[in-house]
């Protein structure tokens, strides 16, 4: 019984003092697969490492998230009335991490544990505005890096405000978790940002109460695949330029899936009271769904075309573009698919212009033999729109020339809407009930 006893407290204190050490490789290399991944899951983001220090029993590093130059980079500025040559601020990550398969020291701060896993982190944020006086963010994320290299994060913001001569930003709180696997394949998210608002210089953002959820995971052909449902209860979006945005609630559902090397996927969209200028308050409701995508060439175009989006000529590349997905997207056609939009609704202060479309392509000849006169004779489509008189009546107005459509049968007054109803199947499109031949290659 003795020796049972000794045998164990050699097991516990291997657990507790000796374990650290090797753990605290494994989780140096975690968490710098962690920030790998978190990278290339954008090109718009750079991470890098400023310094990382490992004890036995304690980790501390820090890391860098600046923006690369991009679409999203430009965006910032545009609205900002920056330049390219402006500096966009910088995140800055403090990371302590207690590792060992009983993490011990973490019990010496808040939201400490010791639940088994090969490490338990503790992150806090800075801002760099791009002249070196960091300035720290509130909130704090916590991690546990469980022994399969699974983890589970949490960022937790209490109520708060910060306040200098160049901006000032007003938040409620926010609670937010994140679970990755090991290979990092797989994520599930869902968090809860109640009201804030910011403010710089002429630039300005009200955001509601935001809650979110989702979850997604890496198919065999590199293909993100899942479903997220996001809801915005109002948002208010001032440029440097002086326009301003508004909406009431903006709601956002929508997943996709992989079934036998297929893509399906659907979204339902709506926006309350987006105020336009000009225009007024406006209501958008919308319901699409895409099915029987061929997955292989759906990932090469989008790879292609994450490519030429990150290249040194964006612009050159993306006009170039076409020619480099020419023969996937001839297999993704020749595959067949389905496109719905079963709803797409505009509430405008004149009325409601309402609109339904569908798309069905089957499945043709191998990419090989591949025509767009057989693609075309082969697709049925159909479209619904309807739009008020009051607003076709501003449009007359506004372009006479639009009047042909009324004249030619195209647009055609039913009540107190225009109608087009128009049908597509083997080379002949009606609308309204007229027929209208389209002329193809070779007939």
């Amino acid at each position: 019984m003795r020796r049972w006893v000794v045998v164990l407290l050699v097991l516990l204190a291997v657990v507790i003092f000796v374990s650290p050490g090797i753990v605290g490789h494994l989780a140096e290399r975690n968490l710098k697969n962690s920030l790998s991944w978190a990278e290339s899951e954008s090109d718009d983001f750079l991470v890098t490492e400023e310094k990382f220090d490992r004890g036995w029993f304690i980790a501390e590093g820090r890391h860098r998230i600046e923006l690369k130059h991009g679409d999203f980079r430009s965006g910032i500025l545009n609205l900002t009335g920056g330049d390219a040559g402006d500096q966009i601020p910088a995140l800055v990550v403090d990371t302590r991490i207690d590792h060992g398969l009983v993490p011990i020291t973490s019990m010496s701060r808040k939201s400490g544990s010791l639940m088994p896993g090969l490490a338990s982190t503790v992150s806090t944020l800075k801002l760099d505005p791009g002249d070196g006086n960091l300035v720290a963010i509130p909130g704090t994320l916590v991690s546990q890096v469980r022994l399969t290299g699974a983890t589970a994060s949490r960022y937790l913001l209490e109520a708060g405000s910060f306040d200098d001569d160049e901006f000032r930003a007003d938040w409620e709180g926010a609670d937010v978790s994140m679970t990755t696997d090991s290979s990092r394949r797989s994520l599930s998210y869902d968090g809860t940002i109640n009201p804030l608002s910011a403010r710089a210089a002429d630039t300005s953002l009200r955001l509601g109460l935001t809650t979110f959820d989702g979850e997604s995971h890496y198919t065999d052909y590199g293909l993100l695949v899942g479903a997220i449902a996001l809801s915005i209860e109002s948002m208010s979006l001032r440029g440097a330029g002086g326009e301003e945005f508004t909406t009431g609630s903006v709601m956002v559902d929508a997943s996709n899936d992989l079934v036998d090397d297929r893509v399906n996927g659907k979204a339902r969209m709506a926006i309350a009271d987006f105020s336009i200028p000009g225009v007024g308050d406006v209501d958008v409701a919308m319901d699409v769904s895409a099915n029987g995508l061929d997955a292989r060439s759906l990932q090469a175009i989008i790879a292609e075309f994450e490519s030429a989006q990150s290249a040194d000529d964006p612009d050159a590349a993306m006009a170039a573009l076409h020619l480099k997905v020419e023969d996937d997207l001839q297999t993704l056609l020749s595959a067949g698919a389905g496109l719905r939009v079963d709803r797409f609704d505009v509430t405008l202060p004149q009325g409601e212009v309402t609109t339904k479309l569908s798309l069905e392509l089957p499945e043709t000849a191998a990419a090989a033999d591949f025509s767009w006169a057989a693609v075309i004779l082969a697709l049925t489509a159909s479209a619904d729109l309807r739009i008020p008189v009051a607003l076709m009546d501003l449009a007359l107005t506004a372009n006479p020339e639009s009047a042909a459509l009324v004249a030619m049968g195209i647009l055609k007054k039913d009540g107190e809407s225009y109608i087009v109803n128009a049908r597509y199947e083997k080379g002949l499109l009606t609308v309204n009930g007229a027929p209208m031949p389209i002329p193809l290659p070779g007939r």
